[in-house]
């Protein structure tokens, strides 16, 4: 019975990594396209929630844990994000557009989704490297997602994603983005959610080479 239900989790497990790739590549070839890029623009907010749909359903641990972490890692992200906008003062001087949908107190609900869908995938991938450390596995986790935001902030303003002010990006955006990816990871490794295999690296390779393609060809 317990080889049955491994080989069920693996399947589900294969699934997801195929869903995974499979969307990041369309949406890809969608937004190298000119013609087909306002259509694959309005289609980014149902992207993030199957991305966040295929991490909570594919999970086959303690429910009430991954839970915690989702609405623990939401409502941070959201409200850093709120305040960011809001003063300034933590990322920079920026707004958003109106690619991620739906807002509330000038913020998409989506950036909370954002949020959980990156310290999650990061923290998997990680965790895969057996580092036993959770304040040194968070800095890990911190640096890799540096390395993509560099990557995202100018397709984000491309894709009226959000927009700085001057149409420059501040160094202060990194550092904040640093520390406050190292908080939630912290959060995601005191949680101790388990290791689900493969679909931590694929959500986060696919997303960093998604916005490395199109940082090169923009």
């Amino acid at each position: 019975m317990e080889g049955q239900i491994d080989q069920a989790d693996l399947k589900i497990k294969r699934l997801a990594v195929a869903v995974i790739i499979i969307f990041h590549l369309v949406g890809l070839i969608g937004f190298l396209i000119p013609a087909a890029q306002p259509y694959f623009i309005k289609l980014v907010p149902f992207h993030l929630l199957l991305m966040f749909a295929v991490i909570v359903f594919s999970y086959n641990a303690d429910i009430k844990r991954l839970l915690l972490f989702v609405c623990g890692v939401f409502l941070c992200g959201f409200l850093v994000e709120v305040l960011g906008v809001k003063t300034g003062k933590i990322f920079g001087s920026y707004y958003y557009g109106t690619t991620l949908g739906l807002k509330v107190a000038t913020v998409p609900l989506l950036m909370g989704v954002n949020w959980v869908i990156l310290i999650f995938s990061t923290g998997q991938m990680i965790k895969s490297l057996k580092i036993r450390n959770g304040i040194l596995a968070s800095l890990l986790g911190g640096l890799c997602l540096i390395i993509f935001d560099f990557f995202l902030e100018p397709i984000a303003m491309k894709f009226d994603y959000w927009h700085w002010d001057w149409k420059e990006i501040p160094m202060q955006n990194y550092i904040a983005w640093f520390i406050v990816s190292v908080i939630l990871l912290k959060f995601y490794y005191a949680l101790g959610l388990k290791q689900q295999k493969y679909i931590g690296a694929t959500m986060f390779i696919s997303q960093l080479i998604f916005f490395v393609v199109l940082y090169m060809t923009r």
